[in-house]
């Protein structure tokens, strides 16, 4: 999947860093750049919309996070600046990442990672429908499912129960088949016995998700790393407060 990239940003020094990252990164392409937000915007309305616009905070003719309120959410806004105090305000503009400067490649490639991983949810989220047939216990009937609906799916041998709003359904499924029919941004498996929608998580504590009808789920050591990766997007957390670190 190739990947678009536009960069804003009044230093020209910074520009060349971020151009020099884009070119030697595969599946990268540079769609252009300006040192002046102004121009950068009128160029953006006679282009195809990049994948990725790497946008400077700090920048005399316009503040960066006015710029991403015009842009809107055409594209995925990834932030670059040398202050770490915009960060807040950053994240509520809905960017995908926040990187400061000076920017090793490392970060940039991570930045990427991210925003490849955004794009391909939101396509998995297009093609998936929002309910699903299971088969029920009566022979010749299947009981629909909606997606919307599920708050947890649970493994019971050779069977699952799916737990939604106002009833339980059982299934001969394993959990595996079922997580293929849903949108993977919104639902996680968590334990080898657990799927979860993270829309109805209430809080997140050490080994458990509490759900919001006080529904504790644990988390599996396997599953760890991965979920926490993939809430990580929204997770605030002051970058002065080391203790979840």
């Amino acid at each position: 999947m190739n990947l678009t990239c536009y960069i804003i940003d009044d230093e020209y020094h910074s520009i060349e860093i971020l151009e020099k990252y884009i070119n030697q990164t595969p599946g990268l392409e540079l769609a252009g750049s300006s040192t002046n937000p102004l121009l950068a915007l009128e160029e953006l309305c006679k282009i195809t919309t990049p994948d990725i616009i790497l946008l400077d905070v700090d920048m005399p003719q316009l503040n960066g996070l006015d710029v991403a309120d015009l842009i809107g959410s055409a594209s995925n806004i990834i932030f670059t600046t040398s202050y770490r105090e915009y960060a807040p305000e950053a994240f509520e503009k809905n960017a995908l990442d926040y990187l400061l400067k000076p920017i090793n490649y490392t970060r940039f490639l991570k930045a990427v990672t991210r925003v490849r991983s955004n794009i391909s949810s939101a396509r998995d989220q297009a093609s998936i429908n929002p309910f699903f047939f299971v088969k029920s216990n009566v022979k010749g009937k299947f009981n629909r499912i909606t997606i919307s609906k599920i708050l947890y799916i649970e493994n019971i041998g050779n069977y699952i129960i799916i737990h939604m709003n106002d009833e339980k359904v059982t299934t001969y499924l394993t959990l595996a088949e079922v997580l293929s029919k849903l949108p993977t941004e919104s639902f996680s498996r968590i334990h080898q016995s657990y799927i979860i929608n993270h829309a109805v998580i209430n809080s997140l504590e050490y080994g458990q998700v509490r759900l919001t009808r006080e529904v504790s789920i644990p988390i599996g050591s396997t599953y760890r790393t991965s979920f926490r990766e993939k809430i990580q997007p929204t997770l605030l957390i002051s970058k002065r407060d080391k203790s979840d670190r």
